[in-house]
C-alpha cells in the first residue's frame, strides 16, 4: 500500500489510488462514458439559462445578462410606484348604506304664509265669536236671540235653531282664533255659515240667482268661503295646533271635514226648516 504523506496538500488523483484493494477504477470523460450514459438518466438542464441583453423573462421584465465571474443575474428593477391621488375614484370610500329614515321632519321655509293664516283666523273666528256674543247679550244693533226667533219663525224648529246656531257659531269662532282643533272648528264654521247663506238667500227672495243678491246675502257667502279656505290651509304655525300634522300639511282630514261641514249645513236646513233644498 502506498503511503500518503499527510503533509502533501495537493489534490488526490486517480493515480494515487491505483493498487489499493477494494477501490473501483473510474474512467473519465476521455473514455466517452459518464454516469448519465451508464444509468440511462437524462442530464439536467440549466435552471437559469443565459439570456442576451434585452431578452425578457417569464414575468415580462428584462432579465439582463449574467455576470461572467459569479454566474448570477442582476436583480430586477423595482416596479414604479404611482403617486396617491385622493381625488381618484379608487381613493373614494365605499358609500355607507342608508339607514332607516328618521321621523323628524324639518320645518320648511314658509315666508309670510303663517302670518297670512293668522290674519285669516282672526278675521273669520273673530267675526263668528263677536256675532254670536252680540246675539246672546244683545250688543249693539243686534236683536239678540229674540230677533233670530222672529227671523226663523217660518221654519219648523225656528226656536231651537235660534239657540243652536249662535252656540255653534261662538264655539267655532273661539277655537278658530286659538287655532285649536282647527279641522273640527272649521267644519262647524262651514255648517253655520252655510246655513246663514241659505237663510239669507231664501229671505231675500232671490234664491240661487247670485246676480240679485245684496250685501246681506254676500256676507255669509264670503264667510262660507273663508271657512272652506281655513279648512284646506290649516291654522299655520302661530296656533295651538302648530305641532299637529294638519298645521303643516293638511291632506285627507281637510276633505273629510269639509264634506262633513257641507253635509251638516244641508241637514240643518232640511230638518231645521222643513224645506227641501232641492225643491
Amino acid at each position: 500500500m502506498t503511503n500518503i504523506n499527510p503533509r502533501n496538500h495537493r489534490d488526490v488523483t486517480a493515480d494515487d489510488l491505483t493498487g489499493l484493494d477494494g477501490v473501483p477504477t473510474y474512467t473519465g470523460q476521455a473514455g466517452g462514458s459518464n454516469i448519465y450514459e451508464r444509468t440511462g438518466k437524462a442530464a439536467p438542464t440549466e435552471v437559469f439559462p443565459r439570456s442576451t441583453p434585452g431578452s425578457t423573462g417569464s414575468t415580462g421584465t428584462a432579465a439582463g445578462t449574467a455576470d461572467e465571474a459569479t454566474g448570477r443575474y442582476p436583480a430586477p428593477a423595482p416596479a414604479p410606484v404611482e403617486a396617491f391621488d385622493p381625488t381618484s375614484a379608487d381613493a373614494a370610500p365605499d358609500p355607507v348604506p342608508a339607514g332607516p329614515a328618521t321621523a323628524v321632519e324639518p320645518r320648511a321655509r314658509r315666508g309670510t304664509i303663517d302670518l297670512g293664516l293668522l290674519i285669516l283666523r282672526l278675521v273669520l273666528g273673530g267675526y263668528l265669536a263677536f256675532h254670536a256674543t252680540a246675539t246672546f247679550f244683545r250688543l249693539g244693533a243686534s236683536d239678540g236671540v229674540t230677533g233670530l226667533e222672529n227671523a226663523f219663525s217660518g221654519y219648523a224648529f225656528g226656536d231651537a235653531l235660534a239657540v243652536v246656531v249662535p252656540t255653534l257659531e261662538l264655539a267655532a269662532g273661539v277655537f278658530i282664533v286659538l287655532g285649536l282643533v282647527t279641522p273640527a272648528a272649521a267644519m262647524v264654521a262651514i255648517a253655520v255659515t252655510g246655513f246663514y247663506a241659505a237663510h239669507s238667500a231664501a229671505a231675500s227672495g232671490a234664491g240661487i240667482n247670485a246676480l240679485m243678491w245684496d250685501a246681506n246675502v254676500w256676507l255669509p257667502v264670503v264667510l262660507l268661503g273663508l271657512a272652506l279656505a281655513q279648512q284646506f290651509t290649516g291654522p299655520g304655525f302661530y296656533a295651538v295646533d302648530a305641532g299637529r300634522g294638519w298645521a303643516r300639511r293638511p291632506l285627507a282630514s281637510s276633505w273629510i271635514f269639509a264634506v262633513l261641514g257641507i253635509a251638516a249645513a244641508g241637514l240643518m236646513w232640511w230638518f231645521g226648516t222643513g224645506i227641501n233644498p232641492f225643491a
